[in-house]
């Protein structure tokens, strides 16, 4: 499937609390202090829609998760979701 670029995706999540854009700046080492505990981390590159690392993220509570995907349009439709399991 291929989704368009969506002007107003990336401004959707400039304003979004758990959106980093540079995450080399400032994050580079530290991402156990951004989650604020010692759980381990696991990162799903690609994650589209986020259905799959909603679903994980649902069921292993004791897991930290980073959700890596190059098309903001797809990231604003995890974001979605990402409500959804609070």
């Amino acid at each position: 499937m291929r989704i368009r670029r969506k002007k107003w995706a990336a401004h959707e999540l400039e304003e979004s609390e758990f959106y980093i854009n540079n995450p080399e700046i400032g994050y580079k080492n530290t991402w156990k202090t951004r989650f604020a505990n010692e759980r381990p981390i696991h990162i799903e590159i690609g994650c589209g829609k986020g259905i799959f690392i909603s679903t994980l993220a649902r069921k292993n509570k004791n897991i930290n998760y980073i959700a890596i995907d190059m098309i903001e349009a797809m990231l604003r439709s995890f974001k979605k979701k990402y409500r959804k399991c609070l």
